[in-house]
């Protein structure tokens, strides 16, 4: 019996778009929240960011309800589907483990304008987002948005063999209440803003753990 011809993708590159429907009802909450502590806080000095506040990493610790509901009724929430889809082939081999997940950073960044942030990776994680509070103005997929760096080396003469590859970076549109996850390998920064009104995101990074019976398991 002639073997059956099969194609199959390896290392996929995973992106999630997902849409908060209590956004409209948060919103001033969080903006306010994040104009006090701009107010009464320092921000982090980085070299990859210009023209904007950038507060700790560590802003899940605050108390906040606002923001504490936008991180954990619907980030983490993110984060756990967008696990539970990257793995689903080996989580149905592992039958009765299923995947936590643990906000280890979270921050919000206060664009001014001009103000971008430079490409850059993020460690110690497995997924990262961004989620857009407060647009601005002009929002279009190179007006203060987040790209992608293609992880994927380019070849010096591509044919249309390849065409599928040919873009070097990909970009989404912003949107209020949207939220952007990416695997935390990829090189990724932020378009130069161009609007008089600030742009606000909340940025997080995830950990994802195996758990079975209630324990945690080691990682593999």
């Amino acid at each position: 019996m002639p073997k059956e011809n099969r194609i199959s993708t390896k290392w996929p590159t995973f992106f999630g778009e997902f849409y908060n429907p209590e956004h409209l009802k948060m919103k001033n909450d969080l903006i306010s929240f994040f104009t006090d502590y701009k107010k009464n806080n320092s921000g982090r000095s980085s070299g990859e960011n210009y023209k904007l506040f950038e507060s700790k990493y560590n802003l899940h610790e605050n108390p906040n309800p606002a923001f504490k509901k936008l991180l954990y009724n619907f980030i983490a929430k993110g984060f756990l589907t967008m696990s539970n889809k990257a793995n689903e082939v080996q989580l149905k081999e592992l039958k009765k483990a299923e995947l936590a997940v643990t906000i280890v950073d979270s921050w919000f960044i206060h664009y001014e304008e001009g103000g971008f942030v430079l490409p850059h990776a993020h460690s110690g994680c497995s997924w990262c987002c961004v989620y857009y509070v407060q647009l601005g103005e002009d929002a279009n997929l190179t007006n203060g948005a987040t790209y992608f760096q293609k992880p994927i080396p380019t070849r010096a003469t591509p044919d249309f063999g390849s065409i599928y590859n040919k873009h070097s970076q990909a970009s989404f549109k912003p949107e209020e209440g949207k939220m952007i996850i990416w695997p935390h390998y990829l090189m990724h920064g932020s378009y130069p803003y161009a609007g008089e009104k600030n742009r606000i995101v909340v940025s997080a990074n995830a950990k994802v753990s195996l758990v079975e019976n209630g324990k945690i398991l080691k990682s593999f």
